[in-house]
């Protein structure tokens, strides 16, 4: 879930850009210092939007540099556990997909494609299922749920977020597309049956 946060650091401008614009420079520190970062509180820290206020400098005793507290506002994104989210493929792999949600990868295990066996065809790079024609390649549009998070603060590569996409109306977009016409046609000769008994 995205939310806009509003967060309260230290940064030190150090002695050559003090000349600078002391806003522009602030916003380019905390840039630098935030964005991608992950925090297990905040999630991943994805834009800092506006810097709202910047406290007075102080400068420490052997360090030529001004330290500010700065009030500032970001945009931070935090998995939740049975969030449904939608995002694409970036990587399959033997054991499974790696879906791009937001500004974090998350995977699905093989065993949570789909309700049938998926296998995994390594020289089409996709996993396809031998009993209906479905197949998830890279690009793939797909919608799922969350259903374990773990983030790693010191090294966000290593976060890891499950997802599933065994129930209904989760799963590659374009096979939801294709339950929800099944539906509709079922629905549609059902309603057909029931006026043509009751003439």
């Amino acid at each position: 879930m995205y939310r806009k946060v509003r967060l309260v650091d230290i940064i030190r401008i150090p002695p050559q850009r003090l000349e600078e614009d002391l806003e522009q420079v602030i916003a380019e520190t905390l840039r630098e210092k935030l964005e991608g970062r992950i925090d297990k509180t905040l999630g991943s820290i994805v834009a800092v939007t506006d810097v709202v206020e910047i406290g007075e400098g102080h400068i420490l005793v052997g360090d030529g540099a001004v330290y500010y507290e700065v009030t500032f506002d970001a945009i931070a994104y935090k998995p939740e556990l049975q969030e449904i989210v939608e995002g694409s493929i970036v990587e399959i792999v033997n054991f499974g997909a790696f879906v791009a949600v937001g500004p974090i990868d998350c995977l699905i295990h093989v065993s949570q494609v789909a309700d049938e066996f998926m296998a995994y065809d390594e020289k089409n790079s996709r996993l396809s299922s031998k009993e209906t024609s479905k197949s998830l390649s890279e690009g793939d549009s797909v919608r799922a749920r969350i259903v374990a998070v773990s983030l790693n603060e010191r090294d966000p590569r290593e976060s890891k977020i499950g997802l599933t996409m065994r129930q209904v109306a989760l799963g590659k977009l374009e096979w939801i597309e294709e339950d929800q016409k099944k539906k509709e046609k079922g629905e549609k000769s059902g309603k057909g049956g029931k006026e043509a008994a009751q003439a």
